[in-house]
């Protein structure tokens, strides 16, 4: 007598087995190395995407801000010696390879 098992198996592509998505929780026929659905797959990688966008955005932030910082030491802060500008520059571009925890504006 044939089983329901078995007719999810005629079912389903070769290779693939009815498991739940650690995504969304739906049953899906996924291979072995797979974890999540085709839709799910997608969403984590425009996530991932939308990750790595921010962090360039805060790169391109953080180096604005350094780069005005400089212009202003450099050219618009009017009586201080020259020490002092540099002394300051050095400041800044310290600030800037800190890291990303620490913004620069």
């Amino acid at each position: 007598m044939a089983k329901v098992v078995d007719a999810a198996r005629v079912t389903t592509p070769s290779n693939t087995v009815w498991r739940t998505c650690i995504g969304c929780s739906q049953t899906k026929p996924m291979t072995a190395d797979i974890d999540r659905c085709d839709d799910c797959e997608d969403a984590a990688d425009q996530e991932a995407l939308r990750e790595h966008a921010l962090s360039g955005w805060e790169h391109v932030n953080r180096y604005a801000g350094a780069i005005g910082r400089i212009e202003a030491w450099a050219v618009l802060i009017p009586n201080v010696t020259d020490s002092e500008r540099i002394a300051s520059i050095r400041d800044v571009l310290a600030t800037l390879n800190a890291g990303d925890d620490k913004a620069v504006s």
